[in-house]
């Protein structure tokens, strides 16, 4: 079986005390916006093309700093994955809330929550009461290495 070692950029989005997510309807979580960094593309190239895919054509993320970077391990399946977590904000607010996205027939949207009272089925969900302090302090920190965190967690 072949190692899969694999990129992935979550985008972390907090506009007004409210966190943008991605909501899966048929799964019921939400996870944060962004993908798979593909080969030969840069993580400002993947993080532009991300945004248009999940958030339209008329969205703009604007970059502030990486926060994050964490292990995601699959052994039964040979895959790892590495996560960044960038901090950035977006040009749209409530107009892009719910917003089916035509990719997944309308089953996935993005959405916005209440950062202080995060839904139980936002992943990894260690992550949703480190961000939410870490908002409080002003994100004070960048590129810190959070270490593992499994499909369960």
């Amino acid at each position: 079986m072949e190692n899969k070692i694999k990129i992935r950029l979550r985008l972390v989005i907090i506009n007004e005390d409210k966190l943008l997510a991605y909501y899966d309807s048929v799964d019921d979580y939400y996870f944060y916006i962004g993908g798979k960094l593909e080969f030969g593309e840069t993580v400002e190239d993947g993080w532009k093309r991300e945004i248009k895919e999940e958030l339209g054509d008329d969205v703009e993320f604007t970059f502030k700093k990486i926060l994050y970077v964490r292990d995601f391990i699959l052994k039964e399946k040979n895959e790892h994955t590495l996560e960044l977590f960038i901090l950035g904000d977006i040009n749209k607010f409530m107009e892009i809330d719910e917003r089916p996205d035509p990719e997944f027939d309308g089953k996935k949207w993005p959405k916005w929550l209440d950062l202080n009272n995060l839904p139980d089925n936002l992943y990894p969900k260690p992550l949703s009461k480190k961000i939410l302090e870490d908002y409080k302090a002003g994100f004070p920190r960048e590129g810190e290495y959070i270490g593992r965190m499994d499909s369960s967690d």
